[in-house]
C-alpha cells in the first residue's frame, strides 16, 4: 500500500488503467481565497502555529501560510515534489526556516511530530483505494494535537454523472482517457463527508463553500469552535 503513486486498476469491462495520483495536482494555480482571506486570520485568532499541508502538490497553500508566519510541513509523494512547478515551489519554500517537508508515506508515517491544524485540499477524492482514504484520516487524527483543526476541500456534482461508463474504475472514475496515466476522482456528498470525518473523531464546525460545486468544510478535533 502506497509504495508508489501509480495504481494499476481495471474497469468493469476489463480495460487496464494506470492511475497516477500525483497528476491530480493542478500546478500553477493561485491559492484558494478561503486560505488567504478566511483561514489565515482564523488560525491566527486560535493560536495555531504549526500546519500540516497533506497532499501539498505544488505548495499553492503552503507558500501563503509561510508568508503569514506559520510553520508549515508539506507532505507529498517524492515524485510529486519532483514535478517542475512543485520543485520550483519547494526550492522557494526551503528558503524559509519555518518550512519542512515529509515524503509520503514512510517519512510521514514514522514521524512523531504533532500539529495544530491540517489542510486536506482535493486529496481524499483523488485516492482510488477506499481503505487508504480511511487510513489517511486515521493518521491525521494521530498527527494532530488534542485541540486542532482540519480544513477539507473538494467538489461535488461537477459532471460526474456525464462521465462515460467506460471510465468507471474502483468506486469512482478516471480522467483523461487518452493519456497513458490518468487521474482519479470519487465524489462524496456532504452527509457522507461529514460521516467519514466523524468516524475518525473530527467534529464538523462550518461550511465555508463559496459556490455550488464547492465543498469546503472545517472540522475540529477536541474543543475547537468557530466563534
Amino acid at each position: 500500500m502506497w509504495e508508489s503513486p501509480l495504481y494499476k486498476l481495471s474497469t468493469p469491462s476489463g480495460r487496464k488503467v494506470v492511475i497516477d495520483v500525483t497528476s491530480s495536482a493542478s500546478a500553477g494555480l493561485d491559492p484558494n481565497s478561503i486560505i488567504t482571506d478566511v483561514m489565515i486570520p482564523y488560525f491566527k485568532g486560535r493560536g495555531v502555529r504549526t500546519i500540516l499541508d497533506f497532499g501539498a502538490g505544488a505548495l499553492r497553500h503552503t507558500l501563503p501560510l509561510l508568508k503569514a508566519g506559520f510553520e508549515v510541513c508539506a507532505v507529498e509523494f517524492e515524485s510529486g515534489f519532483e514535478r517542475d512547478v512543485a520543485a520550483e515551489a519547494r526550492r522557494t519554500a526551503e528558503g524559509d526556516p519555518r518550512f519542512t517537508s515529509l515524503i509520503w508515506p514512510h517519512d510521514y508515517l514514522v514521524s512523531g511530530r504533532r500539529f495544530d491544524a491540517a489542510l486536506l485540499c482535493y486529496v481524499i477524492q483523488t485516492m482510488p483505494i477506499p481503505q487508504e482514504r480511511v487510513l489517511v484520516l486515521k493518521s491525521l487524527a494521530k498527527k494532530l494535537k488534542r485541540d486542532s483543526y482540519v480544513l477539507y476541500m473538494s467538489r461535488y456534482n461537477q459532471g460526474a454523472a456525464s462521465i462515460s461508463k467506460k471510465q468507471r474504475v474502483s468506486d469512482g472514475f478516471f480522467m483523461w482517457p487518452k493519456r497513458d496515466h490518468h487521474s482519479f476522482y470519487r465524489e462524496f456528498n456532504t452527509p457522507d463527508t461529514h460521516e467519514m470525518f466523524s468516524q475518525r473523531g473530527f467534529r464538523y464546525l462550518r461550511n465555508l463553500s463559496q459556490r455550488g460545486t464547492d465543498q469546503v468544510f472545517l472540522y475540529a478535533k477536541g474543543s475547537g469552535s468557530w466563534v
